[in-house]
């Protein structure tokens, strides 16, 4: 009898355990899904690094957003992301476009590694990196943009900013 009491206290002990772990970890984030319906979502890869935004409400307004200026005839794609980065390309004429095309525009702000009192740098490149659109539609009360995007940026005496595996979902407004 005492063989059963030790064997069920011992499984409850490990069930509690392992209900512990999975209650206080935090899950890992991933990619957004690659979706097409406007979803506010925003994600790729920097140096093989996770970097994610959502389109959520915050003190400056969105952290993720899409804008198209139909004078310029240009496409607006900008996000701030959960370690502050900040990325922004600009699209010329997105709505002639077909298949893979280069973003005409990209600027990309970080904090850069090992600098002391924090030393944002911005990277800036023209007529770089590769774009796909899956959806552009600039229908009035829905207007959405989704696709996936790719860059690599070079800046003096820095390490290259390897962009990779990027994808977005947004809906986008047009003035």
């Amino acid at each position: 009898m005492k063989f059963n009491n030790t064997f069920i206290r011992a499984i409850l002990l490990i069930g509690l355990v392992g209900l512990f772990f999975s209650c206080t970890a935090e899950p890992f984030p991933e990619l957004p899904a690659e979706t097409h319906t406007g979803a506010g979502t925003f994600g790729c890869l920097v140096n093989n690094e996770l970097v994610f935004a959502t389109a959520q409400f915050n003190t400056v307004g969105l952290d993720v957003g899409a804008s198209y200026d139909s004078n310029m005839d240009q496409l607006r794609i900008s996000a701030t992301c959960q370690f502050e980065q900040k990325v922004e390309f600009f699209i010329n004429n997105p709505f002639n476009r077909q298949g893979n095309t280069f973003i005409d525009s990209i600027c990309y702000s970080y904090l850069a590694p090992n600098s002391s009192g924090g030393k944002w740098t911005t990277a800036e490149a023209v007529q770089t990196g590769d774009i796909h659109f899956s959806r552009l539609d600039d229908n009035q009360s829905n207007s959405v943009v989704s696709g996936t995007f790719s860059f690599v940026l070079n800046e003096a005496e820095e390490t290259p900013i390897h962009v990779t595996q990027g994808r977005f979902d947004l809906q986008f407004y047009s003035y």
